[in-house]
């Protein structure tokens, strides 16, 4: 049969530990204070990096729109004839002009595009359209982005 083990005869280690287990189970109030504290400076701090990343993202959209449109005007201005082209420089001198704008809807957010037209000097002799396709926008605040081409006459 078995023979039943005794408990140790020296109990003094284990009273003294459990009284020492008794006296510091837990935290003080000032620990977790200071941990809360430690702990929500850290989630602000990944708060603001969010909320930063995000306005970063939006602005970066937007921007890309922006070009994306500017790059379309150039393109069907481009694609035009020499005569309408400069028909066209008397027509849209300024951005103002009448005629010389249009806008667009696009994730939400509305583009206004313009353009103008000027007649340049190369360095080389001879002349050139230039081309300036501007496009605004309001996000964070207002924004407006203008883009510059010119095509040979």
């Amino acid at each position: 049969m078995f023979k039943m083990r005794h408990a140790p005869k020296n109990r003094g280690f284990f009273q003294k530990t459990r009284a020492w287990v008794a006296q510091e189970r837990g935290f003080t109030l000032v620990e977790i204070l200071v941990a809360m504290g430690i702990f929500s400076f850290a989630v602000l701090g990944l708060a603001v990096g969010t909320v930063t990343l995000t306005r970063t993202n939006a602005d970066a959209h937007s921007r890309a729109n922006a070009v994306n449109l500017a790059q379309a005007r150039f393109e069907e201005l481009k694609a035009m004839n020499r005569l309408t082209l400069t028909a066209m420089t008397a027509t849209c001198p300024a951005f103002s002009s009448g005629g010389c704008s249009d806008s667009s809807l696009l994730s939400g957010t509305t583009f206004a595009r313009s353009w103008k037209f000027a007649t340049v000097v190369l360095p080389t002799g001879g002349n050139a359209t230039q081309i300036d396709v501007k496009v605004d926008w309001t996000d964070h605040g207002a924004r407006s982005m203008t883009l510059s081409t010119a095509v040979p006459q």
